[in-house]
C-alpha cells in the first residue's frame, strides 16, 4: 500500500530541503503533507503513460496527539506503484515546488548595498535557478521516456494491456 505520505517523504528527504517546510513540519505535519500533497496531486497528473493506474481515494483514522484525539487523512493509491513510478512522481513533486519557490519573489530580494550590483546579482540569480528549473523540467521528461521505452510491450498503443 502506496501513501502520498511514503512518496513525500522520499521526496523530502532526497529530492530538496526547505527551512519553512522543516518548521512546519514541526509546527503542524498535517498542514506539511497537505501542502506537498498539492504538488504530488500536479505530478500525478503530468504523469501520462504511467502503467499503473494513479487513482488514489482518503482514509480517515483517529490518532491520540498531545492527550488529544485528531482526525488524520491520509491519501492512498488504489494499486501498488514501482519504485521507478514512485521516483517520477517525486521528481514531478519536486519540480512543483522548485517552480513555486521560483516564483516566490521575496526570494529575489537581495539585501546588498551597491544598487548596481544588486541589479545584476538578482538577474543572475533568476538566471541560475531558471536553468535549474529547465534541467529539473529535462530529467522528469527523460525519467518518463526511459521508463515507457523500459514498458514499451506493455503500453496500449503498441499491444500491450
Amino acid at each position: 500500500m502506496v501513501t502520498f505520505k511514503n512518496i513525500l517523504d522520499r521526496v523530502y528527504t532526497t529530492l530538496f530541503t526547505d527551512y519553512k517546510l522543516d518548521n512546519l513540519i514541526q509546527v503542524d505535519e498535517q498542514a506539511f503533507y497537505d501542502f506537498l500533497g498539492g504538488f504530488l496531486v500536479n505530478s500525478i497528473d503530468m504523469f501520462d503513460g504511467c502503467l499503473s493506474d494513479l487513482s488514489y481515494h482518503l482514509e480517515s483514522r483517529v490518532i491520540e496527539k498531545d492527550n488529544k484525539l485528531v482526525t488524520v487523512t491520509d491519501y492512498i493509491f488504489d494499486n501498488e506503484l514501482t519504485s521507478k513510478e514512485i521516483y517520477i512522481l517525486s521528481l514531478g513533486v519536486a519540480l512543483g515546488w522548485y517552480k513555486k519557490q521560483l516564483d516566490d519573489v521575496t526570494q529575489y530580494k537581495l539585501h546588498l548595498s551597491n544598487k548596481d550590483f544588486k541589479s545584476y546579482s538578482e538577474q543572475q540569480n533568476l538566471q541560475r535557478r531558471l536553468e535549474r528549473l529547465g534541467a529539473m523540467e529535462e530529467d522528469l521528461s527523460e525519467e518518463i521516456q526511459k521508463y515507457q521505452i523500459t514498458n514499451l510491450d506493455k503500453l496500449p498503443y503498441f499491444g500491450g494491456a
